[in-house]
């Protein structure tokens, strides 16, 4: 079995339509004026899974509530307001960035600010700070992802006590929104809204 590299068309979500990648797309389309019972009805989401991701919306500033609920039984009404791309914003909660996706955010624009060779232990130091350490393997995994849609070369493979040694392609910068990578087997640039690498399998040898 084998594995081959594609291109996919603009505007795809690749990796699966999981739970909240189905209620962003409704909320899309819906953009304007949008409800719960709605975003059900097109996503087929469990309500508790729409009014969860729906608040973590509102307090990231993505969504905003356009009506003023009078009776208990009335129905909220939301706009979107901060339209990212097709991938979904990843927030916990409180509406905020979770954790790998800030390590991501400082290890795309460490590569940036780095300028020639450097390591996956290296990026990881440099990007760190007090209050974020980014792991190793963070960083090997997303330079590995990186490497497969062309936006780093390896320019140099791992000796017997050195590791691989890694250069950030200038030209292939897309703008300061790192690059999304999904269950290992996609990379999504949303500065560009699209998969620009997508691994899949190839049929013709099962």
């Amino acid at each position: 079995m084998t594995r081959t590299a594609r291109r996919t068309k603009p505007m795809e979500s690749a990796g699966g339509r999981g739970t909240f990648q189905r209620i962003w797309e409704a909320i899309r389309t819906r953009r304007e004026d949008f409800t719960a019972f709605l975003i059900h009805s097109d996503s087929m989401a469990t309500l508790g899974a729409i009014q969860h991701y729906v608040n973590a919306l509102v307090k990231g500033g993505y969504v905003e509530r356009i009506n003023t609920r009078t009776k208990c039984n009335d129905q909220q009404h939301f706009r979107l307001i901060r339209d990212c791309g097709i991938e979904y914003p990843r927030l916990n909660s409180k509406g905020e960035p979770i954790q790998r996706d800030l390590c991501t955010e400082a290890l795309w624009r460490t590569m940036r600010i780095v300028g020639g060779e450097f390591s996956t232990r290296e990026l990881a130091e440099q990007a760190s700070t007090p209050e974020r350490v980014i792991a190793h393997t963070t960083a090997s995994v997303y330079i590995g992802q990186l490497v497969k849609a062309g936006y780093v070369v390896k320019v140099k493979a791992a000796g017997k006590k050195a590791p691989p040694r890694y250069r950030f392609e200038s030209q292939r910068y897309s703008g300061p929104r790192p690059p999304v990578v999904g269950r290992n087997t996609y990379v999504y640039d949303p500065n560009l809204d699209k998969v620009v690498w997508q691994e899949e399998m190839n049929h013709d040898d099962l």
